[in-house]
């Protein structure tokens, strides 16, 4: 084996590990709070040494940190591939934030900041949840932008304000239960409604037919 085929296994190992700790104490967290869930019962049930756990991470917060930044990573990532491009602005602004919403409820790590949403919970994890706004501007960018081109943003909608608009109403889904939100044709009625007209001006499309992006 040359040093160099070593060096990947050996990467390829220590990520596998690492990979094992965090989803390890995700399950943990999802059966027992993560207030219950202490270093000693993620290496109990990973069945690691203790060395071995403080060599990818500093303690309890360090875990629950990566765990939901490994999250708004992929998230991202998923967004570039499962992203479908409509000819209507009002509908690609609606299905960008359905999709952030179905991510958000889909992934355990996220999952944790709506099942648990105490103000202690967010100390724990306020290092990670710049990850929260990267991957909503990461999701907003095209969009906007294609509204930016078509002159159809309502004025003062800036990148930020409109990234920070559609978070707040993601997130107030998310920890408030509304009862149309667990109805998809409600909550697209609720978003057409009042979200788009305060983000974007009626117009006409002109911009031509994008059609699908690949792996979309």
């Amino acid at each position: 084996m040359s040093i160099k085929n070593g060096t990947g296994t050996l990467q390829a190992r220590a990520e596998d590990t690492r990979r094992a700790i965090l989803d390890t104490a995700i399950e943990l967290y999802l059966s027992q709070g993560t207030e219950n869930t202490t270093v000693s019962a993620v290496i109990e049930r990973a069945g690691l040494g203790r060395t071995t756990f403080y060599r990818y991470f500093r303690d309890a917060d360090d875990v629950l940190n990566q765990a939901v930044t490994r999250d708004f990573d992929t998230l991202m990532a998923d967004f570039e591939t499962q992203r479908y491009e409509h000819e209507s602005l009002e509908e690609q602004l609606i299905d960008d934030i359905v999709w952030f919403i179905r991510q958000l409820r889909r992934r355990p790590a996220l999952k944790l900041m709506f099942v648990n949403n105490s103000a202690h919970l967010y100390e724990r994890i306020e290092e990670s949840l710049a990850g929260c706004y990267k991957a909503a501007m990461a999701c907003s960018m095209p969009t906007y932008e294609h509204a930016k081109r078509l002159g159809r943003l309502r004025e003062g909608v800036t990148l930020d304000k409109y990234v920070e608009w559609c978070m707040f109403v993601v997130l107030s889904l998310q920890t408030v239960n509304f009862p149309f939100a667990s109805n998809e044709f409600r909550l697209r009625e609720m978003l057409k409604d009042f979200v788009v007209p305060s983000l974007i001006k009626a117009g006409d499309e002109s911009s031509g037919s994008p059609g699908l992006q690949p792996g979309g």
